[in-house]
């Protein structure tokens, strides 16, 4: 038997073909049939001579393709470099524990901002005369209702009494979503050593430290939700933008209002607002509220989220305002975008303004009034209307059941509530 050897193979051809049909229509005929170049068919290739020769193969398939993976492994073992081996890889990496903070709350990439909601009340003795009263229960209802946090935190220095804050706390505690945490909180006095004497001021500077220490969404306690802020939570700061009364949505803002921020735990934007207050000066009043958080997002763009004045604050606190929210007939909804808006979306919250819209806007309403259908006549009709169904109250509704109307009207009958 001939002997065989690799160099003797790769010189034949890699495939012999079958004979073709003659020119009478037959197939040729013998042993040397298809060693004829003549009549060779490209079309039915017939296997190597070395295929039939099994003993003496050492070129199976499995070894093709073995040889045809050594020049990529090669390559990848001995002249990729190790920047491009892997992008994502950070040399000399020790991973850390979960933070230790006051929750268990770890922000991932697709939520940064923690299920909790934030409220600070009770900063004076006389709650700044407005205790905690129907409009309280409604705004922190929608709240409640819209964004199901896993934990209200409520923060205070003197704790609220009545029977509008019972029914609070019986709501929140019958709920099935979220529980309530208060939190006893010091008197603020000073911050950095500069004296802080206003309540506000002293609301200013515990709502940042609460969002450093938790994170999550601050409400002030006349915010009302309109929807779930989901699409906010990626974000690790979340502001808006308020304005001046104008209809332009071009003009620069006056500053970034802080009657509702989100924020992880820790952000670095929050940490930086904090260490301004080291400046802080009792007769500025909205120095460092507003005009400093503006003053920060614009230094430190990637730190926070600025979001135009239709998102939280809209519509604004001047009277024209004011009286399309709460004077019928119902002209402005809460739930389709403002045609000023220039993105179109709709909003998040609207802040009620209570310190302007208290006395004329805010006062008369009641779990009835709420309710109010259309327009009053005759002797039904309150003075300006109060009593006619306003855009306020027509969303407003959702969240004052018939249960506790029936509760509040008893209660007025025995006279624990006015």
């Amino acid at each position: 038997m001939a002997s065989f050897s690799p160099a003797s193979a790769l010189d034949r051809p890699l495939f012999k073909f079958r004979r073709s049909a003659n020119s009478n229509g037959q197939a040729g005929q013998g042993q040397g049939q298809h060693d004829d170049p003549a009549h060779l068919d490209p079309f039915h290739p017939l296997p190597l001579p070395y295929h039939n020769k099994k003993k003496n193969n050492i070129y199976s398939h499995k070894h093709y393709l073995l040889l045809l993976l050594v020049p990529p492994l090669f390559y990848y073992c001995f002249l990729s470099s190790p920047s491009s081996s892997s992008s994502r890889r950070t040399p000399f990496l020790h991973p850390l524990p979960p933070p230790t903070t006051n929750t268990s709350f770890s922000p991932t990439l697709n939520r940064q901002i923690p299920p909790y909601v934030h409220y600070v009340f009770g900063l004076s003795p006389s709650f700044g005369d407005k205790p905690f009263a129907f409009l309280t229960y409604l705004c922190l209802s929608s709240a409640l209702v819209k964004l199901k946090p896993e934990v209200i935190y409520f923060h205070y220095v003197y704790l609220p009494q009545g029977w509008w804050w019972d029914q609070w706390v019986d709501r929140v505690q019958n709920s099935r979503t979220t529980r309530l945490q208060l939190v006893k909180q010091r008197d603020v006095t000073t911050v950095f050593g500069n004296p802080v004497e206003h309540f506000a001021h002293k609301a200013d500077v515990l709502r940042l430290e609460v969002l450093r220490d938790y994170g999550g969404i601050y409400l002030d306690i006349d915010v009302l939700v309109i929807k779930d802020m989901a699409p906010l939570y990626h974000h690790q700061t979340v502001m808006g933008m308020e304005s001046q009364p104008n209809l332009d949505p071009l003009l620069p803002p006056s500053g970034l209002c802080n009657a509702v921020i989100l924020s992880k735990p820790y952000s670095s934007f929050i940490v930086r607002w904090l260490e301004s207050y080291r400046t802080f000066s009792k007769e500025k009043w909205a120095s460092h509220s507003v005009t400093e958080p503006w003053t920060l997002a614009q230094s430190y763009p990637t730190e926070v989220t600025v979001l135009n004045k239709f998102a939280f604050f809209w519509p604004l606190w001047h009277d024209d305002h004011l009286r399309i929210v709460h004077r019928g007939p119902p002209k402005y909804s809460f739930t389709r975008a403002d045609p000023l808006a220039p993105t179109y979306d709709t909003q998040f919250t609207y802040h009620l303004w209570e310190s302007v819209a208290w006395p004329r806007y805010l006062k008369p309403y009641d779990p009835d009034r709420i309710h109010n259908r259309g327009a009053k006549h005759g002797e039904e009709r309150e003075e300006d209307g109060v009593s006619d169904e306003s855009s306020f109250s027509r969303f407003a509704r959702q969240f004052v059941g018939d249960d506790i109307r029936e509760k509040w009207r008893e209660a007025v009958k025995e006279g624990l509530v006015t």
